[in-house]
């Protein structure tokens, strides 16, 4: 295996664990805050080592000084906008973690269940994933993760962690939006609205027979998306949030 391929699962493997781990501690007074926290979320410190995992900055910076021009890196960390580029990507990586933490603590709230085989099964599959497309064996995955200071163990159990939350959190949005629905007057509103979106080539229009399954899922996954956002946006205001990064 090629030193180059080592180095990207290394960093992609680092950059899991560190986006799985959260400290849920009791955040210190803001006055005298410590610089490894980005952000709390309702009690729920977000940390800088997970912003910067999850914003890659520091691949990104073995790309930009390994594989690009140096002058090019050097406007892009050295200049106003340059920096505040940086900072403005990192910010928006910032907020949707704070909406991935409090989707996640919702659905712990709510008591949202995820399977356990699942979670086996999708974390069996993805590290024979990371091992075929690296073309390593499991002894190697280990190998890599120990010399970072880590181990396969741990990582499955972070790994686990962050896809029991996620099935979480889609048992959340399942719950949410359950009981919407769209009618067949919708459907057929919607029809006589936008025939011409539905003709054959030769011009004619499709009866509303041939297009109404089509029609009504794409309208009830709007409906399913407009409650989701609405409920979120109600779960969000109600949070306490403050971003220290």
């Amino acid at each position: 295996m090629k030193r180059v391929s080592l180095l990207l699962l290394i960093g992609i493997l680092l950059a899991s664990l560190l986006a799985f781990s959260q400290d849920t501690s009791t955040p210190p007074d803001t006055q005298g805050q410590s610089p490894t926290i980005a952000a709390v979320v309702n009690g729920e410190q977000i940390t800088t080592a997970t912003l910067e995992a999850a914003t890659s900055i520091s691949q990104i910076f073995q790309i930009l000084f390994s594989q690009l021009p140096q002058a090019f890196g050097q406007s892009l960390l050295s200049t106003p906008e340059g920096t505040a580029f940086l900072d403005r990507y990192q910010r928006d990586v910032l907020d949707q973690i704070v909406d991935s933490r409090i989707m996640v603590q919702q659905a712990v709230a709510l008591d949202m269940k995820a399977d356990e085989a699942q979670i086996a099964d999708q974390v069996q599959s993805r590290l024979d994933q990371i091992m075929q497309e690296n073309q390593m064996t499991i002894d190697q995955v280990e190998a890599a993760l120990v010399q970072q200071g880590s181990s396969l163990d741990d990582y499955k159990t972070r790994l686990a962690q962050s896809i029991r939350e996620q099935l979480m959190v889609q048992a959340l949005q399942e719950s949410v939006t359950a009981d919407v629905t769209v009618g067949d007057d919708e459907v057929q509103e919607y029809y006589d609205a936008h025939e011409a979106d539905y003709t054959n080539d030769d011009g004619t229009v499709k009866p509303l027979s041939e297009v109404s399954a089509s029609i009504h899922d794409n309208l009830l996954k709007t409906a399913q998306g407009e409650r989701w956002n609405a409920w979120f946006k109600d779960a969000k205001d109600s949070s306490e949030i403050t971003i220290l990064f």
